[in-house]
């Protein structure tokens, strides 16, 4: 475990709000010198602890569609898995990758602009690594929260999407994007020498698109293991149906200090997937007791496993921007 001092936490509180908060800016809130807040933040990287920033999209304002894919990996080889995760790892249409100790071995994000691109994934992905794949399921996510605060056992805070219809995006908007989204951290004159504009043609561009609600937060991504976090995944089928309860439980996911994340799915095995950070099982079985408690009468938990490890973490995946 990596231990966090005050000015740390503070610099990471402030980060995960707004991950392009500005050196100068942070220092001046915590009261440190920005030479020790640069120092700081670049030791949280080289320690592993800040992993990456991101850049938070509306995927529906984007018109993109969101599937999981949970697979069951069978008659590995030493190096098969290797070539599995790389392979998943250079597509552009796949975004987070986990590998969980459970029936399913694999969990990944697809994300596309065209639902006709989805079967051609998939069939591609069987045709090459088939023999491997014992059992698979997709999953149509219709709503994702995810809350990385609660990682510094932060409380979330709501925040307001703004739903913008019809949106229109140029070229230079896609480009714009697509940088963000690769480096939440880079600068207006680095975009700019990207783009061919201005950099405070682009400024002015990315609060338009702030605005209409195509980029609704920036954040970090941080390694829960540093942090000593256990992270495990929940399924949950629901007996009960109907707006008050989906309420209730999304009100629950965000307000629980140990609800990291979840998924609502639409005509699948679950209705819902949640992650959960716990320090050990013992917190894990205290959580789900005090689930059940609350829930009993309208969800079951199906499944609980352990996501061993992040491959890569949550962002669009390049293809959306092509």
């Amino acid at each position: 475990m990596i231990k966090l001092d005050a000015f740390d936490r503070k610099i990471l509180e402030i980060l995960l709000k707004n991950a392009r908060e500005q050196i100068t800016a942070i220092a001046k809130k915590i009261r440190l010198g920005r030479e020790n807040v640069n120092y700081k933040i670049n030791r949280l990287i080289k320690e592993g602890i800040i992993k990456e920033p991101l850049t938070i999209f509306d995927e529906d304002n984007l018109s993109l569609s969101h599937y999981v894919l949970f697979v069951e990996l069978i008659n590995l080889q030493e190096d098969s898995e290797r070539k599995i995760i790389e392979d998943l790892k250079n597509s552009k249409y796949i975004s987070w990758i986990g590998i969980n100790a459970g029936k399913w071995s694999l969990i990944f994000d697809v994300i596309i602009k065209e639902k006709d691109d989805l079967d051609k994934i998939v069939n591609d992905f069987l045709d090459k690594f088939g023999r491997f794949i014992g059992d698979y399921i997709i999953l149509n996510s219709k709503e994702i929260g995810y809350y990385p605060e609660k990682i510094l056992e932060l409380n979330y805070k709501e925040r307001v999407i703004k739903k913008t219809e019809n949106v229109r995006l140029d070229k230079t908007d896609i480009g714009i994007l697509s940088i963000l989204n690769e480096d939440a951290w880079r600068n207006y004159v680095k975009i700019a020498e990207k783009i061919g504009l201005t950099a405070n043609s682009i400024n002015n561009r990315i609060k338009n698109l702030e605005k209409k609600g195509i980029i609704f937060s920036y954040t970090l991504s941080l390694d829960w293991k540093k942090l000593s976090w256990e992270l495990y995944g929940l399924q949950l089928k629901a007996i009960k149906f109907g707006n008050e309860i989906n309420k209730k439980l999304v009100s629950h996911f965000k307000n629980n200090k140990r609800t990291l994340f979840y998924y609502k799915y639409s005509g699948g095995v679950w209705d819902y997937d949640i992650g959960v950070i716990v320090k050990n099982s013992e917190e894990l079985r205290e959580y789900i007791n005090e689930f059940r408690n609350i829930f009993s009468d309208a969800v079951k938990i199906s499944d609980v496993s352990a996501i061993l490890r992040e491959i890569t973490g949550y962002k669009l995946p390049r293809g959306v921007f092509e």
